[in-house]
């Protein structure tokens, strides 16, 4: 399911940008001319993430750095009063991030199949606290995560047991900053950072070795909204 989303969110970004442009009532607001930014809409964005991993093996460790493409759906809903605007969000995303180490070949850790760490999806749920300079609204936005993490190490990474590993859904946190630019009072588009932290998974091992630091990863994306 969650590989379709990527066609998905295409559909939406072309569904959305289409109503947008095909109606009189979406003419191009004058510059002059301030947005009401309150009311529900509904969304697509699509980025790019990244972090890196450290595996711990009691020592050595390994670093595992993964990245790759994001892109999903939101939703909100914003109130303005005066020039300050609250709103509440919420967003799931399919995730490509995706990381391997093979460290030096037959000698452990992780020089047999090597290491690997990923994040196949994501959600959040935020609120946004911004202020609004006509057309467009910096904010600042935080709350809670949701994801599903899988990671891997080899023979020679797990006592020279079956190959180890973890493939949790886990809860934590994000926050981040963005700008939204309206085009209209109907259409706006946005530029968004995001720190994302899933805490600590646990390896499946009776022991304490191998061990992960937390799973966070940075994310940039841009989107657009259609405000009902």
């Amino acid at each position: 399911m969650m590989r379709r989303l990527p066609f998905a969110i295409a559909a939406i970004f072309a569904l959305l940008a289409g109503q947008a442009f095909a109606t009189d009532a979406l003419e191009i607001a004058p510059e002059s001319s301030a947005i009401n930014w309150s009311g529900a809409y509904i969304g697509a964005v699509a980025g790019y993430g990244w972090n890196s991993d450290h595996y711990d093996f009691g020592p050595p460790g390994v670093d595992v750095d993964s990245h790759g493409f994001i892109g999903g759906l939101t939703a909100g809903y914003n109130w303005q009063r005066g020039q300050i605007v609250f709103g509440v969000e919420g967003d799931v995303s399919y995730a490509n991030i995706h990381g391997s180490a093979l460290e030096v070949p037959f000698v452990p850790p992780c020089g047999n199949e090597g290491c690997t760490a990923d994040v196949d999806w994501y959600g959040t749920g935020r609120v946004r606290v911004g202020y609004a300079f006509e057309n467009f609204l910096p904010y600042l936005t935080g709350g809670f995560a949701v994801g599903k993490v899988k990671g891997t190490a080899d023979l020679g990474a797990c006592g020279f047991t079956p190959t180890c590993g973890y493939d949790e859904t886990r809860w934590g946190w994000a926050a981040g900053a963005g700008l939204e630019w309206a085009l209209n009072q109907q259409l706006s588009f946005k530029a968004e950072y995001m720190h994302v932290d899933l805490g600590t998974p646990e390896f499946n091992t009776p022991s304490s070795v191998p061990s992960t630091d937390n799973i966070d990863f940075d994310t940039v994306r841009v989107g657009i909204n259609y405000h009902f």
